[in-house]
């Protein structure tokens, strides 16, 4: 069964003078089935000023690796069951934050975002609490996070296409949530208990290629996702994701193809930890 969304978008600018625009965009996740998609401006929806030195928003802003996702996934996925790609995109977010785009320099683009940590849920420790046998409830207030950064670069000529895309968090324990849920069935280990920061140091490279012929269309993306423990021990994943289509008039046949290599865990390599998802 699946659900369909539509995301209908207001957007403006008004002239500033001098080369200055003001710029604005309200953008809504919709349900055609009904149901969920409530909150108002959920998707990207931002103000912000445009001109010559770039662009600068703030507001629910897409982050980078979201901008790269469209090449190497045209259906938007967001759910991390095989047939779609939400776990190879498990960091694309729109969080609220602000956000820098310089402008083209010979095809050569750059863009850097800052997170608050009030705003990242990717960087909390959620608060617990535990009941002993006398009925006494003991709670475990939730830490703080950090702040998350992000910053892209990007390249295009005439039909290729090039994009990096790096996060840093000092602390987190959202991010491999999905990844945990679809190889192992849990989300997290005993430090979430222990009430310290399940991952520390958490930073992830995206890496995406692409080339445009015609009808052709062609994407490749390596990500590599790298974190450290309470304990100092080391996490990693590798993936890859691979998307080609062709306009056949007003037909577009396209098949993805994600996979995650078995990812090193505390230290250790979990076997048989590999992950496919595809999409056609």
């Amino acid at each position: 069964f699946f659900f369909f969304f539509f995301f209908p978008v207001l957007k403006g600018s008004e002239d500033l003078g001098e080369g200055l625009k003001a710029v604005w965009q309200l953008e809504q996740d919709v349900s055609v089935a009904g149901g969920g998609a409530t909150q108002w401006g959920n998707r990207e929806s931002f103000i912000g000023l445009a001109g010559e030195f770039g662009t600068l928003r703030a507001g629910r802003v897409a982050n980078q690796f979201d901008d790269a996702s469209q090449a190497i996934d045209p259906w938007d996925s967001n759910n991390d069951v095989a047939s779609q790609l939400g776990i190879f995109k498990r960091h694309d977010d729109m969080p609220v934050s602000v956000r820098y785009d310089s402008p083209d320099f010979s095809g050569f683009s750059g863009s850097v975002q800052f997170v608050p940590a009030q705003n990242s849920k990717s960087a909390y420790t959620p608060a617990t609490y535990t009941v002993d046998s006398s009925g006494v409830v003991t709670a475990v207030v939730g830490k703080p996070g950090s702040d998350v950064y992000y910053a892209g670069l990007n390249y295009k000529n005439g039909g290729f296409a090039g994009n990096y895309a790096f996060k840093y968090a000092k602390h987190a324990n959202v991010g491999r949530d999905a990844f945990n849920l679809f190889l192992l069935g849990r989300i997290g280990e005993d430090d979430e208990a222990k009430g310290t920061d399940p991952l520390k140091n958490h930073q992830v490279h995206r890496l995406t290629g692409g080339y445009e012929e015609g009808g052709l269309n062609l994407a490749l993306a390596a990500q590599l996702d790298l974190s450290e423990n309470g304990d100092k021990t080391k996490n990693s994943t590798t993936e890859i994701a691979a998307t080609a289509s062709y306009r056949f008039g007003n037909a577009v046949p396209r098949i993805s193809y994600a996979h995650g290599f078995d990812f090193i865990e505390r230290g250790k390599k979990g076997e048989h930890t590999s992950y496919d998802q595809y999409a056609s």
